[in-house]
């Protein structure tokens, strides 16, 4: 799951929406506040969850002309495409509403969050792009995004010159996947 489901997942969990963004920024466990620290643990959690499901196996399982190994990047941007795409199936908050308060919840925590992070939540702040993670160009934009970032990003490439097939892929695997995700959410979220 990429940004947006894990802001979800904050969501229906009542925890830290910044907290549940941190495990995909370098951070000082240690130092964590307790509700920035639990929402990181939760996105831990959903990470290796959603990393072992058998739908999330197939789909990273898939012939490419890219390499497999980078299929699961892939795939966490492509199930926030999805569950946009089925937002009411799974809220009953408008899905502007969702996004106001997602950034609204994000922009309490900016100045207890790593560069990187207060960077996005300025970025929401200025212009919501968080719908747009729901349309073929905002999934594009999300992966030129990484591969700016990260030395190994020309290795998404395929993916992109594929993108349609690639985004359609993952529906199945969305449907399979989320509804037991959120379960497990619910679950782990009432040992702690």
């Amino acid at each position: 799951m990429n940004y947006f489901a894990h802001l979800h997942i904050a969501y229906e969990t009542k925890t830290s929406w910044a907290g549940n963004l941190l495990g995909d920024f370098p951070v000082t466990v240690s130092e964590l506040p307790p509700d920035l620290h639990r929402g990181w643990q939760l996105h831990q959690k959903v990470d290796v969850m959603v990393d072992e499901h058998e739908a999330s196996v197939a789909y990273r399982s898939v012939e490419r002309r890219g390499r497999r190994r980078f299929a699961g990047i892939v795939q966490d941007i492509v199930m926030d495409y999805w569950l946009i795409q089925y937002w009411s199936c799974f809220s009953l908050m408008s899905l502007d509403d969702f996004c106001q308060a997602a950034v609204a919840g994000l922009a309490k925590d900016a100045n207890r969050c790593p560069n990187r992070l207060r960077e996005m939540i300025h970025s929401l702040q200025q212009d919501n792009w968080l719908s747009e993670l729901g349309t073929e160009q905002g999934v594009s934009n999300a992966i030129h995004s990484i591969m700016r970032r990260w030395r190994h990003g020309a290795y998404l490439q395929p993916f992109l010159d594929e993108l349609p097939e690639v985004i359609q892929q993952g529906e199945a695997v969305f449907l399979a996947l989320y509804p037991e995700l959120l379960e497990y959410v619910g679950e782990e979220t009432k040992k702690s």
